[in-house]
């Protein structure tokens, strides 16, 4: 038995198992709301807060191939009870750039017909054919869960979850072509040494792997994990949030590694409304689809 496969088997069963505990937790909803904790997370940056919120944001993205791609995507969170929630992410408008790639031909197209030994690939293994250099749509979606445990453990909250990436993308050059699952642990805690009230550190552990899709893509099996550092700034409501974002992917022949880091500074500009700027460069780039940098823009908007 392979360690992929083991790998496979482990997550599968921590999805069932958190699947379980979803269950659980909707069917026990009235025991949830005895238990909510109000002032968690006023910035919308806390993992913990569940409360129903709309934070649609732009990013701009540059790879390590000079590939360019923005994106409008909307993203939200549906509370089903205090301790269960749900976010969503769906990018309506997607625009893929690659005329800055070595797929840029002589005569202004691009694609493996000028590309010097038989190259024109994009990093997700897509034989741009059709000659275009640019294409937009609606690009691949995914639903997260996210359930907040009772487990109190090295002085913090943990919270478990599975994320769903659903092959959305109206072009394939936009998207995956795969259903691909992420079971999730995360570890969140209070920072009380540091003077300003709402300081915390979060790390979120994701593994992703393909369930299925389109045989002529490469097959997903990496670790994403996600580290914060909540820094509130100034009372007016001005706080930092940088992140670090490690990836370990065992799909790639060498340079497995990859790591990118973004500071994200946010005004509260009144009661249940942020915004927000992040920009973000790669640190540990040795892979061609690896990011160079990227900037979002985002605002946070909460229902009452």
């Amino acid at each position: 038995m392979n360690l992929e496969f083991r790998l496979r088997a482990i997550a599968m069963t921590l999805l069932l198992v958190i699947t379980a505990v979803g269950v659980a937790a909707m069917t026990a909803t009235s025991t949830f709301a005895q238990d909510s904790d109000e002032g968690i997370g006023e910035t919308g940056t806390d993992p913990r807060d569940f409360a129903p919120k709309f934070m649609p944001y732009y990013r701009y993205t540059e790879l390590e191939n000079g590939l360019e791609q923005q994106e409008v995507v909307l993203f939200g969170m549906t509370s089903f009870s205090p301790k269960f929630a749900m976010t969503y992410e769906i990018p309506l408008a997607y625009h893929r750039d690659i005329s800055n790639t070595a797929l840029k031909n002589p005569n202004g197209t691009c694609g493996p017909g000028f590309i010097p030994g038989g190259g024109g690939l994009l990093p997700n293994g897509i034989d741009v054919s059709e000659g275009d250099c640019e294409e937009a749509g609606v690009g691949d979606m995914n639903l997260r869960f996210l359930y907040r445990t009772s487990v109190k453990f090295l002085g913090g909250d943990f919270l478990v979850g599975s994320q769903f990436n659903f092959p959305t993308a109206n072009e394939d050059v936009l998207g995956s072509e795969q259903f691909q699952i992420a079971p999730l642990v995360a570890h969140v805690h209070d920072l009380t040494s540091y003077p300003a009230p709402g300081a915390f550190m979060a790390y979120m552990h994701f593994y992703f792997f393909d369930a299925f899709g389109d045989a002529g893509r490469e097959d997903v099996s990496y670790y994403l994990g996600r580290y914060f550092f909540m820094l509130p700034i100034h009372p007016s409501g001005i706080y930092a949030l940088p992140e670090v974002q490690l990836i370990y992917d065992w799909e790639r022949d060498d340079d497995e590694l990859s790591l990118w880091v973004g500071p994200e500074f946010g005004k509260l500009l009144a009661p249940g409304r942020i915004l927000y700027a992040k920009p973000g460069w790669g640190v540990i780039k040795d892979a061609d689809s690896d990011r160079d940098f990227s900037f979002e823009v985002g605002f946070r908007y909460f229902f009452d």
